[in-house]
This record gives C-alpha cells, structure tokens and sequence, in this order.
C-alpha cells in the first residue's frame, strides 16, 4: 500500500477528531476575538484621547509600544487557547476504553500495514490489548498473506503503535500521529483563531 494511502487513511480516521477540534477552536476563537476587541477599541479610544492632548514624540511613541504589547498579548493567549486544545484532545484519547482503542488501533494497523508481516511494537500500557484474539484479528483483518507478530521490546510511548519491517517503519504513536494532524489542520484552526 502506497504510503499516501496510509496517510490519506490516518488523514480520514483523524478528520473526526479535527472537527471537533476546529468547532471548539472557532468558538474559543470568537470568545477571545470578542474580548480582545472590546479591549483593543477601549484602549484605542483610551491612547487617542491622550494622544490629542499631549501629540508630543514621545506620546507618539507611547501610542506604538502599548498597541505592540497589546497586538504580542493577544497573540500569546491565542497560542495558548490552540495549545490547549490539543492538550485536550490528546488526552481524551489517551482516556479511551480498552475496546474503543482496540477498534482504533485495528484500523490504523489495518490502514497502514505494507506487506503484513511487520513487526508491532506496542505502547506498555496498551499490551493487554494485544492478546491472541486480537492478533488473530488482524492476520484475519488483512488483505492477503499476513504474519503480524508483536515485538519483544515495548514503545516508549503513551499510546498507539509503531509498525517496524526491516528498515521501514511506521509510527502511529499518539505524539506522530497527532504532530501529523496538527500540521494538517493547524492551518485552518490559525485563520479562525487570529482572523481579524
């Protein structure tokens, strides 16, 4: 499988999550769009009346450096609202259920699996996902011959998988996969969030 098809497959599991994620960052956006104007046309107001009186250099002055520190404040709060929103929906996945992150790594193993007999390295606190059964699975989830064994040594990541053959492999750690998506739909969430 091309490896477009693995991310364009990672791409369509992780759309579900991005649509959750760009409604709550449009809406803490809007929220604080809407506080910072109200305190970016009060100040504006603010400099103006004290500009006119003073209308001096270094009034001028003054005027520039408050709208800078006021323009550098709301972009902070702005990256720290983005931030936290991945924050948060890192960690509601790293909160799911045993079977629903069973489901999720099937179908990220199956989506992303070359020739099937890759190596799965597992994250240790996910190892009792990975029994028989579940292995059976996917030998039975694959599309032509398949030898999945899972690797002696364990990830050291939180959550996911990583699918090792050789010298190919592929990471589908929570941290990759979620560094993949936010590179996807950061993009989109940014032009929300600092529009205006």
């Amino acid at each position: 499988m091309p490896i477009e098809k693995i991310f364009d497959r990672i791409n369509k599991e992780a759309e579900a999550a991005a649509g959750e994620l760009l409604a709550r960052a449009g809406e803490k956006g809007a929220v604080v769009r809407k506080e910072y104007a109200d305190r970016a046309s009060r100040l504006a107001e603010d400099l103006k009346t004290y500009a006119e009186k003073k209308a001096g250099e270094e009034e001028k002055h003054l005027i520039v450096s408050e709208q800078l520190e006021l323009r550098k404040s709301i972009l902070a709060r702005k990256r720290e609202i983005l931030d936290s929103v991945y924050t948060e929906a890192k960690k509601k996945i790293g909160a799911l259920s045993p079977e629903d992150s069973r489901d999720i790594l099937k179908n990220m193993i199956l989506g992303s699996a070359v020739s099937g007999k890759e190596e799965i390295v597992v994250a240790p606190s996910q190892a009792g996902i990975f029994d028989e059964g579940f292995m059976r699975e996917l030998r039975d989830g694959f599309k032509g011959d398949c030898s999945f064994e899972l690797a002696a040594d364990k990830g050291d990541f939180v959550w996911g998988v990583v699918l090792r053959e050789g010298r190919r492999t592929v990471d589908l750690s929570l941290a990759v996969v979620f560094e993949q998506l936010r590179e996807k739909i950061e993009p989109r969430i940014a032009a929300m969030l600092f529009e205006g």
